[in-house]
């Protein structure tokens, strides 16, 4: 008997459809075998998986700043207390006043600092609730020499014992708000004795009590200024 042509190719077609099954399923078996479970299902998953690049972590700045600042000036941030938790924070270049260092108190937290080093004159808190803490407050600005920068930050209370004398020196620094200030009321303020501050730059910031809008029980939220100021020749 004779294949036609057309025939024997669909032939041989189908054997070599049924060998080729046969040595995929044998060398599938030898595989299964030899090599350690878990390791072709490993290896589909690394060709399935795309490289990642991830990226660097935004580098924080002095201060905390997002972004620095401009050769010759310094770098500044104030942040007032809220509640009675959160503690006020005072940074010029670095950390002065923070909650870790056991250098803040319910009041007004203060700190003084040389407008041309950076040099840290001197930090304290005044308590502005209990004792006359008013005539303390005055003497410690009295004491900061002249060509300082000086850096205020309410917690709790800063207002019930603060005098109209002391209001009138914390004035002479260049504050516009602290005749306004009330019981509780959140405030920061940056200021300068001997000379002035660039009047574009952010020196205040106040947050009254209020009932209806406070963020905690009975005290208003925080508040906060930065910024960079330029280094005193």
């Amino acid at each position: 008997m004779k294949f036609s042509g057309g025939v024997r190719g669909d032939f041989f077609k189908t054997l070599a459809l049924i060998v080729g099954c046969g040595l995929a399923w044998y060398l599938g078996h030898i595989c299964a075998v030899l090599l350690p479970p878990g390791t072709f299902s490993v290896a589909v998953s690394q060709i399935a998986e795309k490289p990642s690049i991830k990226a660097p972590l935004p580098k924080r700045q002095k201060c905390d700043h997002s972004s620095p600042c401009p050769i010759g000036s310094f770098a500044f941030r104030v942040l007032s207390g809220g509640g009675k938790s959160n503690v006020p924070t005072i940074c010029f270049e670095e950390v002065i006043m923070k909650e870790g260092k056991g250098n803040t108190r319910e009041g007004i937290n203060i700190a003084a600092v040389d407008a041309a080093t950076g040099k840290v004159h001197g930090s304290d808190s005044f308590n502005m609730w209990e004792g006359d803490n008013a005539g303390p407050l005055i003497q410690f600005i009295s004491r900061i020499p002249n060509n300082s920068i000086v850096l205020m930050a309410t917690y709790d209370d800063g207002s019930t014992k603060l005098s109209q004398e002391a209001r009138k020196e914390i004035e002479k620094l260049g504050s516009k708000e602290i005749q306004q200030i009330g019981f509780r009321s959140s405030w920061v303020f940056v200021g300068a004795k001997g000379f002035t501050l660039p009047e574009g730059l952010k020196k205040e910031k106040m947050n009254h009590s209020n009932n209806e809008k406070n963020r905690y029980n009975g005290w208003p939220a925080e508040v906060q200024i930065e910024g960079c100021v330029p280094r005193r020749q």
